[in-house]
């Protein structure tokens, strides 16, 4: 919208002094939200304007000219005798009001809704203009009558002939863009006759179809929207949206949006709509900033816009709708609301007036939206003002190369109005040059505002501050207010600390005294009362007793929570203890207890009770109760306060928690056990495949197999069967890892230390990678240190299987980076100290517990009876000759799922999980583990552990007591050349429901020489068949001969753990004339799942994946052991 040059300007540059007849309405319509303008009645000059004017102004959606109309109507009607309010008209959609003030001022404004229907009684006397220089008016007065009442106009469907309505609606004409109409509306005429063809976009009669259609729907909005068209974003927007491009109207129709703004918002634009495509959805960008061309200036502007792309019939892109709601003044607003805030804040914290000028300052350097510098410049000691001398620099920010004193030009200025404040500008030669900054990418300062700062006489100037306008920011009121207010928050700042000291002080004393006396006389007048309330209102139980019991108060709630009336209450109090009906019997002594400890020792009492079911049947309800005691001045007691609770529901929710977490832990288990159990399954299958490939090969050394299989088929089959087996072992031992990890993660892994020699248990481990080590071609050794030999350490307490495991986790890590490496060594290394044992001692950095240290784990876990001697700690380290470590890599090392660096997962593979096992049984029996390692020349895993001598010599634990996972002693055999056990007397029953293992497994067996392997699928397959065998009575037939039962667990119809049962009832009722002798073969690997096989009456156990040639020595023991007691 354009209002009159020279009464816009006017009004843009009024001074802001008004006579004392307007100072009050000034101020009062200042922050009123309806558009309000004041006009000079003779000449019609603008004189006010308040903010919610200049923000219609700006985004007025109507045709130039309204204003004009306006004041001519208002010029022309007749002037009231006296002052009154009427209406105008409609203009600019708004239906306007006028009120005279005083004599020679008239007030303008509107409510923002124009009226569909008015009656109109008197028309205002109109000037005769030609119709096309004029905006549509529609003049409005107040129709008055006696009852008040309105007489409503036609409607436009009145205009409507019958025949017009005969039209199909087909032949109706609606592109409003091609076919003109004589009652079209302004807008779109003025479109029609627009001048397309000078523009990107062409004439109007070669538009597509659906661009027509888009723009229509635009134009037909009431909301501000813009339209961009095509690859080049060309501009169409409706009448609403007029204020986003301002005076530029109408050149940017039809023209591309680069050409329009520039490169810089047409690229900001661009990823905002590249954005939204690629999201899937409009673009809603709230409170953005674009810097606009449209009054002639570059002008900061925030926008709340919303992007909604167009697609073609095929989905693409045609161009873009955008809805501009413009929130300048709004963001403005809540910057200048915020800066007032923190000067405020800032200013009140300072203790003398230079440290006033110093916090403001600071406040506006970076925040501020309106501000680009401030220069304070504070009086010296003369108290006149003139002359330049007279104020000096005191503090500036944003601004360099100031002069010492207040430019003369300002001063000057000031010995006219020293009380109002003063816009310079550049444009009018008033601001001088040494304010005149230039801005990076903003521009130069072309205004300032000059805040004058009096001083408490009202007369002199106390300072001077200088404000710099943004200069993408235009001068209105709203701005000019905020200069005001900041001024008004500066002299009273300053006023404070002009006061003399004295008076200050004694000022501030008598107001303290005064907030004190209310706060007394507020308190005195409102204890009772709100002590009454708090305690009838309160959520909670609350009561008062003496020292003797008796209850003085009591609430509601405590009763109610107690289950007692108030009589009965105070009853029981009178005999003693009012709690004594309330408090269940299970709970009573320890409340009892408390209670009387809190009234003898004077400490605060907590305690936590249920309430007898006999009170509350249909619920169990706990309560907590909390007391606080008040003593006199001697220290005695006066007074018991308690408060109570109901904490039933956090009794439940905890409970409910253990119920979900035991049940999270269950379920846990359950998975880790079923993916344990279908993993070991296979992985037999395999090994056991694998031997059979092996046994099944000729002899290198019998001539008569050359011509059937050639040594270099015979070497590659061999080496086949044995990658089987290295695989499957690794898969064994990742599965081994997890279930390790889920024992510890839960803590439920227990050690179980017994009689061992250290040596052996490093001796078993070299036996067990012996197989890898000949592959790989690694001399793998063990070495005794001074230490251990001179301790003469021989029999100790630990737990086997978890020593091993560490050490083979070590072991297992050097061959994996020593196996390529030219010079290829391992050496277990073993010492020991009385003392523990330090970082030089280890040759290591030792790594921190990440907990608390078991202490004495091994003496206090023993399951030996044999006498215990000393406490000794063992050292153990793994050093090779592989590749090594970095810093960075040894970092990453004994956290859980992490390894060196990620491309070791890809070279080597493994978990991630065995250096962080390692790490927590070594913690676990109360020691220390760490590495050591230069890059390119090796590593060494080492660490210690605690444990003790063991005196005498005691028996190897019996297979009861004993966990065996025969597959950690695999290793590649050679077919025909493997010494293989003597088995022609052993008859064996392979009782497996899985029906490829059970083929595989009798096939090995058969292939040892046993006498005879017979199999059933389930544990009454089994009984059946045994009941026909030699262990059984006579029954008068052949018996079959057995020597022992491989009994797999978990079977259909009767599993593994029920069979044994009923085998060992039947022995107990000698049905059965001998001991069967039964191994558990089973996937699942828990301590616990072990246990239960043995206790089930399993002889031993052994897990999946295992290999026949290492499980023949142990059924053969086991038949020799009970055959010998027969």
């Amino acid at each position: 919208m354009a209002l009159a040059d020279d009464v816009y300007t006017a009004s843009r540059e009024a001074s802001g002094s008004f006579p004392p007849e307007l100072d009050a309405l000034v101020d009062f319509i200042a922050d009123d939200a309806r558009p309000t303008c004041i006009l000079e009645h003779l000449t019609s000059t603008v004189v006010y304007r308040n903010a919610a004017f200049d923000t219609f102004v700006a985004t007025d959606p109507s045709t130039p000219g309204w204003f004009e109309s306006l004041l001519d109507v208002l010029s022309n009607a007749p002037t009231p005798k006296q002052p009154s309010s009427g209406n105008i008209g409609i203009f600019a959609s708004q239906l306007w009001s006028s009120k005279r003030v005083g004599t020679s001022w008239i007030a303008v404004f509107t409510h923002q809704h124009a009226p569909d229907k008015v009656w109109l009684d008197v028309q205002p006397h109109i000037p005769d203009v030609q119709e096309s220089s004029r905006t549509p008016v529609i003049p409005l007065t107040r129709h008055e009558s006696d009852n008040s009442s309105t007489r409503s106009t036609s409607t436009t469907l009145s205009s409507l002939a019958n025949s017009d309505l005969d039209t199909p609606l087909e032949d109706l004409a609606v592109d409003w863009l091609l076919h003109t109409h004589p009652n079209l509306d302004p807008w779109i005429d003025f479109l029609i006759h627009h001048n397309w063809q000078n523009t990107v976009l062409g004439p109007l009669q070669s538009w597509s179809p659906i661009l027509r259609q888009m723009y229509t729907t635009v134009l037909a909005s009431r909301e501000p929207r813009v339209l961009y068209w095509g690859n080049d974003l060309c501009m169409l927007y409706n009448e609403c949206a007029k204020f986003v491009v301002g005076e530029m109207h109408p050149k940017p129709l039809g023209m591309p949006l680069a050409d329009v703004w520039g490169l810089a918002v047409h690229t900001e634009i661009l990823k905002m709509i590249h954005t939204g495509v690629k999201r899937g959805k409009p673009v809603c960008q709230r409170d953005y900033e674009l810097i606009l061309t449209r009054y002639g200036f570059p002008e900061s502007c925030f926008f709340d816009l919303v992007f909604l792309p167009i697609p073609s019939p095929d989905g693409h892109f045609l161009g873009v709708c955008a809805e501009f709601t413009e929130i300048t003044e709004k963001v403005l607003q809540k910057n200048r609301q915020l800066i007032s805030k923190n000067i405020l804040e800032n200013v009140s914290k300072s203790t003398s007036l230079p440290d006033v000028w110093q916090a403001f300052v600071r406040t506006l350097e970076h925040n501020s939206k309106d501000v680009s510098f401030a220069a304070v410049y504070t009086r010296t000691k003369s108290p006149s003002i003139h002359g330049a001398g007279t104020f000096q620099l005191e503090a500036a920010c944003n601004i360099e190369g100031l002069g010492a004193h207040l430019p003369r030009s300002i001063s000057n200025a000031l010995q006219t109005s020293a009380n109002d404040v003063k816009v310079v500008q550049g444009k009018k030669d008033t601001l001088p040059k040494e304010f005149a900054v230039s801005i990076s990418e903003v521009g130069s300062v072309d205004t300032a505002y000059v805040l004058p700062i009096v001083d408490l006489d009202g007369v002199h100037l106390s300072a001077v501050v200088v404000l710099g306008l943004n200069p993408r920011r235009s001068i209105n009121p709203s701005v000019r207010q905020f200069t005001e207010s900041i001024r008004d928050m500066l002299f009273k700042s300053v006023a404070l600390f002009s006061l003399p000291s004295q008076q200050r002080e004694a000022r501030a004393i008598s107001q303290a005294l005064s907030q004190e006396l209310e706060s007394m006389t507020l308190k005195a007048e409102k204890s009772e009362q709100n002590f009454t309330r708090m305690l009838r209102d309160a959520p909670i139980g609350m009561c008062m007793h003496r020292r003797d019991g008796h209850c003085v108060y009591v609430n509601d709630i405590l009763l109610e929570l107690l289950g007692m009336s108030k009589v009965n209450f105070f009853k029981a109090a009178e005999e003693g203890n009012a709690w004594r009906e309330a408090v269940h019997e299970d709970d009573f002594e320890t409340f009892n207890q408390t209670w009387a400890a809190a009234i003898e020792t004077g400490k605060p009492m907590g305690a936590e009770f249920r309430v007898k079911p006999a009170l509350l049947p249909n619920e169990v309800r706990w309560l907590e109760v909390s007391a606080q005691q008040r003593r006199d001045q001697d220290g005695n007691l006066e007074y018991l306060y308690v408060w109570l609770r109901d904490i039933s529901s956090r009794k439940q929710l905890a409970e409910q928690k253990l119920a979900d977490a035991l049940e999270t832990k269950r379920r846990s288990e359950i998975f880790i056990d079923m993916v344990s159990h279908e993993m070991r399954n296979p992985l037999g299958a395999i090994l056991l495949l694998a031997d059979g490939i092996l046994s099944s090969l000729p002899s290198v050394s019998d001539p008569a197999q050359s011509s059937i299989l050639t040594a270099e088929a015979r070497n590659s089959l061999v080496d086949v069967a044995a990658n089987i087996q290295l695989c499957a072992r690794h898969q064994k031992v990742i599965i081994d890892e997890v279930l390790t990890f889920s024992r510890l993660d839960s803590k439920l892994l227990i050690l179980a230390p017994e009689k061992i020699r250290p040596t052996e248990t490093v001796q078993s481990v070299l036996k067990m990678v012996k197989a890898e080590l000949d592959y790989d071609k690694i001399q793998g050794s063990m070495a005794l240190q001074p230490s251990y030999t001179d301790l003469a350490v021989d029999n100790v307490l630990l737990d086997p299987g978890r020593l091993a495991q560490i050490i083979l986790n070590f072991m297992t890590n050097a061959i994996k980076f020593t196996k390529n490496s030219d010079k290829r060594h391992i050496v277990i290394s073993i010492g020991a100290s009385r003392t523990q044992p330090s970082a030089d001692d280890c040759e290591v950095t030792l790594i921190e517990p990440r907990g608390e240290r078991v202490e004495t784990a091994a003496r206090r876990l023993s399951i030996t009876e044999a006498p215990i001697g000393e406490d000794i700690y063992l050292i153990f380290s793994v050093r090779d000759t592989g590749c090594g470590l970095t810093e960075t890599e040894m970092g990453h090392l004994f956290h859980r799922f992490s390894q060196a660096s990620p491309k070791t997962y890809k070279q080597y593979g493994g978990s991630g999980l065995g250096l962080f096992i390692s790490r927590e049984l070594v913690e676990l029996q109360g020691g220390q583990i760490g590495v050591h390692s230069e890059h390119g020349k090796g590593s060494t895993f080492a660490f210690y552990i605690k444990t003790a001598r063991v005196e005498i010599t005691v028996e190897p634990p019996t297979a009861e007591l004993a966990q065996t996972s025969i597959s950690d002693h695999m290793r590649v055999v050679d077919g025909p050349t493997a010494q293989k056990p003597q088995t022609a007397d052993l008859h064996v029953l392979v009782v497996e429901d899985n029906a490829i293992n059970q083929k595989i497994l009798a096939q090995q067996l058969r292939k040892t020489g046993c006498a005879k392997v017979h199999v059933a699928d389930h544990g009454q397959d089994a009984l059946e068949l045994l009941s026909t065998t030699t262990f059984f009575k006579y029954v008068g037939i052949d018996q079959v001969p057995l020597s022992v039962i491989l009994l797999d667990v978990e079977m259909p119809i009767m599993d593994g753990l029920t069979c044994a049962r009923r085998i060992r009832e039947l022995e107990q009722k000698h049905e059965i004339v001998r001991h069967v002798p039964i191994i558990g073969i089973t996937a699942n690997a828990r301590v616990e799942q072990i246990a239960a096989c043995i206790e089930a009456g399993m002889d031993e156990v052994v897990t999946k994946p295992f290999r026949v040639m290492d499980l023949l020595p142990r059924m053969l023991a086991l038949v020799d052991k009970h055959a010998s007691v027969v």
